[in-house]
């Protein structure tokens, strides 16, 4: 069986641990997993992460 995939990127707090865990637990309750976080901290402190879930029929 094949599984088709929804991807999405978001900006977390990439300084502040305990926030970004909390993002993290919130985005993976909607269904989301994450795949990869860039190292890429913007100069408000923000990462890139990458997610994907089952795509919904």
């Amino acid at each position: 069986m094949i599984h088709l995939w929804e991807y999405d990127s978001r900006k977390l707090n990439g300084l502040n641990l305990p926030q970004m865990m909390s993002e993290l637990e919130r985005i993976g309750n909607e269904g989301w997993e994450l795949v990869l976080i860039r190292n890429d901290i913007n100069e408000e402190g923000r990462v890139t992460a990458i997610f994907k879930r089952k795509k919904r029929e």
